[in-house]
């Protein structure tokens, strides 16, 4: 977190607070939810499984470990069915073990908004041997000749001795629950992930709802950067640096002086000026068409897309990373004015913005330039450091910030009337007669 990474967005009811705070103050609940949980689940049956860990924690269950003697007790209680578990009792030692999140407060960001913050842990009971190393040596002292070399019959024989080394693979994932917004966001693009973690919360109360990127015309990501590039500024000078770059190797590439230029025309291949003083600059990995009819051709750098882009008449950038930036002016020491961009916050644009099997609307790329800058700058102003709560609590809400300036864009450039919705809504499941009439 606090980087460039990819985001999953669902939706939550946000009716479902109560049930959510109720759930967190319930230590049976949170015991069979958490980590400690989910990590004596993968030992003692093999199997993968999701457990959770306060925001401020995120190893919690290795500070505190629970005794191995009452390990296998808690994991049989995890795997249970929730109904039966009110006939199931627990000993103290579990129930008042430090190794798991347990009350509001170890889960809460702010004092006063709804938002809260937790670490999914997934556990993954994994081979962590190379058996093709261990094929090889047992080939080399049985057989004296590489596996490769061995007869079909004395490859199955040396495959059924080969016993690999398996134990638990963990994987940390930041979760955050905006009940204002009725939001959830996952740094993960895992599908399988992805809905495991929302089916442990729907187990904590919350009731999750499927959404989606969602705009009236039909391959409307690809119309969004074509409408950027069609709309941008500096043609000519980005079309000079792509004429350099056939001449010259980058190193050779004479600067220019004027710094904020220079900035574009090296990091980008169009900038455009949106409403509400913003710029939006795309860059590389962007997938360029040079006909209608031909596959798309995927670029990195900024001067190959301008050259791609000039070859052909119908040729049109379809796919893009954006960087939204403001343009900021400051007087300097001598008194005259400089200008320089800033970037606010970075997303992949593409045919990928969705993942509709799991109902989940993607931050592919997402990135927040000036979130460190900005909180390191007001630690030298302050002399204080903040809390492990206040540095996710202020992603959260940048994050959510970012969304709406995104939704907000995008139905700019796409020209979508006021009174439509438009951007991150929920998935629309086809009523019954629609479905008759489409399959008859």
């Amino acid at each position: 977190m606090f980087g460039r990474g990819t985001w999953a967005i669902v939706g939550l009811a946000k009716e479902s607070l109560e049930a959510f705070r109720t759930s967190l103050e319930d230590r049976t609940i949170m015991v069979a939810a958490s980590q400690m949980a989910a990590s004596a689940v993968t030992r003692h049956f093999s199997s993968d499984a999701v457990g959770i860990n306060p925001f401020s924690a995120p190893r919690l269950d290795e500070q505190h470990p629970l005794g191995l003697d009452h390990e296998e007790e808690l994991a049989k209680y995890a795997t249970s069915e929730q109904d039966a578990r009110s006939n199931q009792s627990l000993p103290a030692e579990i129930l008042d073990c430090e190794g798991y999140g347990f009350a509001v407060e170890q889960f809460q960001l702010h004092p006063t908004m709804p938002w809260y913050g937790l670490w999914a842990v997934s556990n993954e009971w994994k081979d962590v041997s190379d058996l093709a190393s261990i094929k090889e040596q047992r080939s080399y002292v049985l057989l004296d000749r590489p596996y490769k070399f061995l007869q079909t019959t004395d490859k199955t024989s040396i495959d059924k001795e080969t016993l690999g080394v398996t134990a638990a693979v963990r994987k940390q994932v930041p979760v955050l629950l905006d009940f204002n917004e009725g939001r959830v966001y996952i740094e993960n693009n895992n599908k399988k992930l992805i809905y495991t973690i929302t089916t442990q919360l729907n187990k904590l109360g919350i009731e999750i709802i499927p959404v989606a990127w969602t705009y009236s015309l039909p391959n409307w990501t690809a119309e969004v950067i074509s409408r950027l590039y069609e709309a941008t500024q500096y043609q000519g000078d980005f079309q000079k640096r792509a004429d350099e770059a056939t001449r010259f190797k980058a190193h050779e590439i004479e600067k220019l002086e004027d710094r904020e230029l220079e900035s574009i025309v090296a990091n980008y291949f169009s900038m455009t000026e949106l409403p509400g003083e913003l710029w939006a600059g795309i860059s590389g990995p962007a997938q360029i068409r040079l006909h209608d009819t031909s596959p798309p051709i995927g670029v990195k750098a900024p001067t190959s897309a301008t050259t791609l882009l000039n070859m052909t008449d119908d040729a049109k950038v379809i796919s893009g990373a954006v960087t939204f930036q403001e343009r900021v002016s400051i007087t300097s020491k001598n008194g005259g004015e400089l200008n320089f961009r800033k970037d606010l916050l970075c997303i992949d644009v593409n045919d990928r913005i969705n993942l509709p099997d799991v109902g989940a609307a993607m931050l592919r790329g997402f990135d927040l330039p000036a979130f460190r800058k900005d909180i390191q700058r007001e630690i030298r102003k302050t002399k204080q450091v903040p809390s492990i709560d206040e540095f996710w609590g202020k992603w959260l809400h940048e994050l959510s910030n970012a969304v709406r300036t995104i939704e907000a864009a995008f139905r700019e450039l796409l020209h979508i009337d006021g009174n439509q919705e438009a951007g991150i809504l929920p998935m629309r499941v086809p009523a019954k007669e629609e479905l008759e009439t489409v399959n008859p």
